[in-house]
């Protein structure tokens, strides 16, 4: 049974205030003879310095934020067997989902009390890690967009302008993408390389992705106008993407990703370093709890 609890909390992940809850949680924790520690993030990469100076001694992570959190805190933790659980606060919360993380202060304390790691895939791109999605090309051009204006919370609304400019902006680089040592894309495009389905609003763009399989799942979609972005969006929505329009699906080890121009990558919805990427997996490397059913 976990007796020391660090709860990583970003105060501005989300759309509400969630201090008053994770109180809570902690005091319930206090109930079953633990002891949880909150502290706060102060802005980008703060979590993963605050992940890094978690101590042996500690039993357990909970992560207070959204996705890009969450990856912050796993490369912090990266080395170290600590599990993690998440409360999720984030627009998107595509990973708490995925996973079926609790919401209730009651079920989050329970579970990290008498919660049973884990295994869960890690994917890597140029040395960081991820956990859901990176992406090139579109998306990475909207999540800098976002970047550059946003100042606390966000919603799905805060997104409109930055995907309606870049939809307009955009110039559909051309990408080499190379799937375990051998090309199978040389084109105008954007490529999404991932560990789990779950994407954007919840649209499995990586519709065979499992975090348990020691894959990653990568998917290229050729483009070269806002026309045949739309079609793909359609696609996308309709599940009926793969196979179609030229698009490349692949599981795989190793991605590399190159271009002759400066594209933008973003990792896990988080700004990412410009190409080229190198992309690999490293199965189980990261623990999260859940409660067993049965228990």
């Amino acid at each position: 049974m976990p007796q020391r609890i660090v709860a990583i909390l970003n105060p501005v992940s989300g759309r509400c205030n969630m201090i008053p809850v994770v109180r809570e949680v902690g005091r319930l924790v206090e109930r079953g003879r633990g002891r949880l520690e909150i502290v706060e993030t102060a802005g980008t990469g703060h979590a993963t310095e605050l992940a890094s100076q978690v101590v042996p001694d500690v039993d357990a992570v909970l992560v207070v934020g959204g996705d890009g959190t969450v990856c912050e805190v796993a490369n912090g933790l990266a080395g170290k067997d600590v599990p993690i659980l998440i409360l999720r606060t984030g627009t998107e919360n595509l990973l708490a989902r995925e996973l079926m993380m609790p919401t209730a202060p009651t079920h989050v304390a329970q579970t990290l009390l008498y919660g049973e790691p884990f295994p869960y895939d890690v994917g890597v791109i140029n040395d960081r890690r991820f956990l859901i999605v990176a992406g090139v090309g579109f998306d990475a051009e909207c999540v800098l967009r976002m970047s550059r204006v946003r100042t606390g919370h966000i919603t799905h609304w805060d997104y409109f302008w930055p995907i309606w400019r870049t939809f307009w902006a955009h110039r559909f680089p051309t990408l080499r993408v190379e799937v375990d040592g051998a090309c199978v894309f040389e084109d105008r495009g954007l490529v999404l390389v991932g560990v789990i389905g779950r994407y954007s609003a919840g649209l499995r763009v990586l519709a065979h992705a499992r975090y348990d399989d020691g894959l990653l799942d990568v998917c290229i979609l050729p483009c070269t106008s806002r026309i045949k972005l739309a079609t793909h969006a359609c696609r996308v929505f309709c599940q009926r993407h793969v196979g179609r329009g030229g698009t490349v699906y692949r599981q795989c080890r190793r991605i590399r990703i190159s271009s002759e121009d400066k594209v933008p990558t973003e990792v896990d919805g988080e700004v990412g370093s410009l190409l080229p990427a190198d992309c690999t997996i490293l199965p189980g490397a990261a623990r999260f709890l859940r409660l067993n059913p049965h228990r």
